[in-house]
């Protein structure tokens, strides 16, 4: 089970996928709070899969998506509302089979690295919450904790890459250029586009 936000990150580990024939269940949960991005990252996702699909995906990935609205509200860190949807999908009947939960996780997506408290915090919860809703817990998986998210950048086919978003909190729809995340793919993406 991947869940794809639309962002760098997932599209990367379902394009790895997609590249070896797996089979990959995945979900999109379209997000509504005060960072704003909901819309851009929904149509993101639309355009990984359409790319996937054409691109030797077809008939490999099987895809739901749900919808949260925390309005503003404060809200806690993402992956506890992946993580308890994640737990939804695996509780369901349809779900039962499922026993790996992929997280798109590359080295430098917590300050502190890979065996950060925070990365600590977001394996917990997955495996937590999850345990919680569908009574087991899920085997973690991360294929790119070996890669930055520049090293992630720089591999993925470029027109891949550009129905990607990246930003956290992006003002009239591009990217804010402030946030830990533009801080990081804006010197990738300029390293890239010289290339």
């Amino acid at each position: 089970l991947l869940m794809l936000s639309g962002g760098i990150d997932s599209a990367y580990c379902l394009w790895q996928r997609v590249r070896a024939g797996q089979y990959t269940r995945t979900h999109h949960v379209s997000l509504a709070d005060h960072e704003g991005r909901r819309d851009v990252e929904d149509r993101a996702v639309q355009q990984i899969l359409d790319w996937m699909r054409r691109n030797g995906g077809e008939g490999l990935i099987e895809h739901t998506s749900s919808a949260m609205d925390f309005r503003d509200m404060w809200i806690p860190k993402n992956f506890h509302a992946w993580a308890y949807w994640a737990g939804a999908i695996m509780a369901s009947p349809r779900g039962q089979s499922i026993t790996t939960v992929i997280l798109p996780r590359h080295s430098d997506a917590f300050r502190g690295g890979p065996n950060s408290p925070g990365a600590r915090k977001s394996d917990a919860a997955y495996r937590g919450h999850i345990k919680l809703i569908c009574g087991r817990e899920p085997r973690l998986s991360l294929p790119m904790a070996h890669l930055t998210k520049a090293e992630a950048v720089a591999a993925m086919p470029e027109d891949l890459l550009r129905l990607c978003w990246w930003c956290r909190r992006p003002r009239a729809g591009q990217p804010c250029h402030k946030c830990m995340t533009c801080r990081q793919v804006d010197p990738a993406l300029a390293a890239r586009w010289r290339r």
